[in-house]
């Protein structure tokens, strides 16, 4: 019971993730830390066409994501790559999209790690944290995380910034979205959080976010 009930959770986080990810065909994508390769299987059935590349430091998780997912490795839609982001081999402005889950940054370290990702996005991209308050972590540390995830896309310059909060059977979720700024568009920039509406539940205050920008900037 308790394992059909994972399943049926993980399998509506994961399609409430999907549309956070506007998937297109033909886009190159990106998933930091892609764990046991459950949510890349799912991105690439659903991107069909295009280039998902994934990226993890541990050798077992690997594993079980290569095993996951060979029929999309085989086919050249999927490259898995273990270590670190700052040695992933793209060039700046290749991914259309850029996305991670339950992402356990240092709280040092999340700033610099949007600013190397946003190198990475083309101009108009978007980059998506997402995570979900599950057992010990309560909603209230989702909020926080919320916070500390918004503050570190307003340093590396995303704009647009909003956060969408879902609920789950095993737990509230929570996106985390900004886009890289099209400089064709809009030639100089500017840094927001969004504050618009994009369910009927509230969302976390975005001053807490330039507060944690001021702290930790």
């Amino acid at each position: 019971m308790a394992n059909w009930f994972d399943r049926y959770s993980r399998q509506h986080f994961h399609d409430w993730t999907v549309r956070q990810l506007n998937l297109q065909p033909y886009q190159h994508v990106l998933e930091v830390g892609y764990g046991s390769g459950q949510l890349l299987a799912v991105a690439a059935r659903t991107l069909k066409i295009g280039f998902l590349a994934g990226i993890e430091s541990s050798i077992p998780l690997y594993r079980q994501a290569y095993r996951r997912n060979k029929a999309f490795i085989r086919r050249q839609l999927i490259q898995l790559h273990i270590g670190e982001l700052h040695e992933l081999p793209y060039p700046a402005h290749y991914f259309h999209t850029i996305y991670g889950s339950d992402i356990d940054f240092p709280r040092k370290d999340v700033g610099t790690e949007c600013l190397r990702l946003t190198s990475l996005l083309r101009n108009g991209g978007r980059l998506v944290w997402l995570s979900q308050a599950r057992g010990y972590r309560k909603v209230d540390n989702l909020r926080t995380e919320a916070a500390r995830l918004q503050a570190a896309c307003l340093t590396a310059g995303l704009t647009d910034i909003h956060t969408e909060y879902q609920d789950f059977p095993s737990g509230p979720g929570m996106a985390v979205t900004g886009f890289k700024p099209d400089l064709l568009i809009d030639p100089e920039p500017y840094r927001t959080i969004n504050n618009r509406l994009l369910n009927p539940k509230p969302h976390f205050i975005s001053n807490i976010a330039r507060i944690h920008t001021a702290l930790y900037s």
